[in-house]
């Protein structure tokens, strides 16, 4: 018997705000599928319905998070690549949509793996799918790494910067340091 999709939605949401929910009180290294299915109100056999394992959903929800912010990048009626200073300003209000999970997203556990994601599908928007030199991947890595550094601790901090002090910052760096850098590289 095939659920409807509405359900099926519904039940990996509630594992996956499960998830979210204990994460905000330990370590995601230590939250234990048991502790998911007993907050979710499923048994662990509908968990692996869903998900392989804790990995699985916390690639999910990345992979997520991402769609959603591709889309509003879609949706933000850019023909072609999309600027910088769009993106970030995209990316940053998406952040702010679902700060209860970037904030776990980009907690020192899982920031690695997920900056790096996130990076790649920065890459993509912004220059396409061309294959970079590793002088120029260690520039972007040094950019997009600090930044979403900076965003992350900024989220957590309660003397943030606005979201457009956030954006000046990022935009004079990206003026000052990583385009001639990169226009440097070409």
């Amino acid at each position: 018997m095939k659920k409807q999709p509405e359900i099926t939605d519904a039940t990996r949401e509630a594992f996956v705000n499960a998830f979210f929910q204990l994460a905000k009180k330990k370590n995601i290294n230590q939250i234990t599928i048991r502790e998911i299915t007993s907050l979710a109100g499923y048994n662990r056999t509908t968990f692996y319905r869903y998900f392989e394992d804790i990995y699985a959903l916390v690639a999910y929800a990345e992979d997520e998070f991402l769609q959603e912010a591709a889309q509003a990048l879609e949706g933000s009626g850019a023909d072609g690549p999309v600027s910088e200073g769009k993106f970030f300003e995209i990316v940053i209000s998406s952040f702010r949509k679902r700060e209860d999970r970037v904030t776990v997203l980009l907690s020192e556990q899982n920031r690695s793996h997920f900056l790096r994601k996130i990076e790649e599908d920065i890459t993509n928007h912004l220059y396409g799918e061309k294959e970079q030199t590793p002088k120029k991947q260690t520039i972007m890595d040094i950019y997009f790494y600090g930044i979403f550094h900076a965003i992350s601790v900024n989220l957590r901090s309660k003397d943030a910067l606005s979201d457009e002090d956030l954006l000046d910052i990022i935009q004079t760096l990206f003026n000052n340091w990583y385009r001639p850098e990169m226009m440097r590289e070409s």
